[in-house]
């Protein structure tokens, strides 16, 4: 297989910044300005010496002007364009650049050929990765609303169907009605080393983008998500649950209909007792997982679905690392709570993730999972998800519709812990993936950042 190779004499246009136009008039007017070399002069006919007198003291004094030495052009030219290539590199030539996107065509052509996008609605959901020739197809759950197709790189597209998900990885596995289709092979010895190249195989000649490993694979900690409602204790005389006092905009529980005075009394099929049962619940899912809210409203009972975020702005003011974190591109809701992830500096959009990440030979070194962070996207080793696709490929795993989930069920009673038993904003108060969410003390019901994400 060659290997890329980023030749230092071709050069491919860029988008010149207003300055550098000023910068090149200017070095116009210094190469017409300035006086050309002695050799490019044409050298003025001799004439005869001229007597020297006595007592001129100030011709004898030093050299006069043609005896200066002349200015080399040539040299001066060559400075002025280090400085301006020094100070402006084209766009094409940053790494997820056309011009170094192409050195890795060879390195994609063949994984690309079972890479795939993930659509529904007439929009890329995200990509995906042909695991089974009979229309196996691995990507990321989160990012999946029904109804789903499959588009390949030659542009077919199919009907798809999930088939099995897992929550801790976010992986799922999709079943598409198709056969002899090209597939990647995974194998338990690709493994990724730190400052080796990788690159993300698309539907398209070049690669999506291509980065450098960062750190081997590590457990990415959990990080609670948004659920976005006030609660207090439902009243003694109703049903028993979380009584909404509060929606914020722009949230999972708004976009799924929850409305102030709904109590909610179940998550997932299991009944929650009050404010702090809820919290509890929510606090188990990430950013991007999706629940599946049981409501009492009035005399009628709903099941609603939300889908947890990972920073609300009017609940918990932004923080400088998610400041910094957020610029450039958006991040993947979920991007925490991964049993092992390996980290690369790849430079993906959400849309993006759910295909395979190869190595300078073409060998899938694991599937990108989430961008995490500026310079930070995760991907699940190979190694890891070996051992999960038949699992998936078998329906075990495979998602229940809302209409089967079935009545909610009573919880075993709980000790509610002293510290919770005060009113608190679950949420996060840093963007930091070591920490944890914290509670802060809040009077007049519950803020549930009660945290849960689920979609990019």
């Amino acid at each position: 297989m060659n290997r890329p190779v980023l030749s230092g004499g071709e050069r491919e246009p860029g988008r010149r910044a207003p300055w550098l136009l000023l910068a090149g008039f200017a070095f116009a007017i210094v190469c017409v300005c300035l006086p050309q070399p002695a050799s490019a002069q044409e050298s003025p006919p001799a004439k005869p010496a001229a007597p020297q007198q006595r007592g001129d003291d100030k011709a004898q004094d030093g050299p006069d002007d043609e005896s200066k030495p002349p200015v080399d052009l040539e040299r001066t030219r060559e400075a002025f364009r280090s400085v301006i290539e020094r100070a402006w590199v084209p766009p094409s030539r940053f790494t997820d650049g056309s011009f170094v996107r192409a050195a890795f065509r060879d390195v994609v052509a063949k994984p690309s050929e079972a890479t795939v996008l993930i659509r529904s609605g007439g929009k890329n959901l995200a990509l995906g990765g042909v695991v089974g020739p009979d229309g196996w197809v691995l990507t990321k759950a989160s990012r999946l609303k029904q109804p789903l197709t499959v588009r390949l790189k030659d542009e077919r597209e199919f009907d798809a169907r999930i088939v099995g998900v897992d929550r801790d990885t976010d992986l799922a596995i999709l079943k598409v009605d198709a056969k002899q289709l090209p597939s990647l092979q995974l194998t338990e010895d690709s493994a990724a080393e730190a400052g080796s190249w990788v690159a993300t195989p698309g539907v398209r000649r070049d690669p999506v983008a291509v980065g450098v490993v960062s750190v081997a694979p590590r457990k990415i900690p959990h990080r609670a998500g948004i659920l976005g409602i006030q609660l207090e204790d439902a009243p003694e005389e109703g049903p028993r649950g979380a009584l909404v006092v509060k929606v914020y905009d722009d949230t999972g529980a708004q976009r799924a209909g929850v409305q102030v005075n709904d109590v909610v009394i179940a998550i997932n099929g299991q009944a929650v007792k009050n404010r702090v049962d809820l919290i509890r619940a929510v606090r188990r899912f990430s950013p991007g997982d999706e629940l599946k809210l049981t409501v009492s409203r009035g005399d009628k009972r709903l099941t609603l679905k939300a889908t947890l975020t990972g920073q609300v702005k009017e609940m918990f003011p932004q923080s400088r690392s998610q400041y910094q974190n957020s610029l450039g591109s958006t991040l993947s809701q979920r991007r925490y709570g991964f049993p092992t992830a390996l980290q690369h500096d790849t430079v993906l959009k959400p849309r993006e993730c759910g295909g395979p990440l190869v190595d300078l030979d073409g060998r899938v070194l694991g599937f990108n999972i989430a961008r995490a962070g500026r310079t930070e996207t995760f991907a699940i080793p190979t190694k890891a998800i070996l051992p999960l696709m038949y699992k998936l490929m078998s329906g075990a795993e495979a998602p229940k519709p809302i209409d089967e989930e079935g009545p909610a069920e009573e919880s075993q009673p709980e000790p509610e812990p002293e510290a919770e038993a005060q009113p608190e904003a679950a949420g996060e108060t840093s963007d930091e993936s070591s920490r944890g969410p914290a509670a802060e003390g809040k009077a007049g019901g519950d803020e549930t950042g009660a945290e849960t994400g689920g979609g990019d």
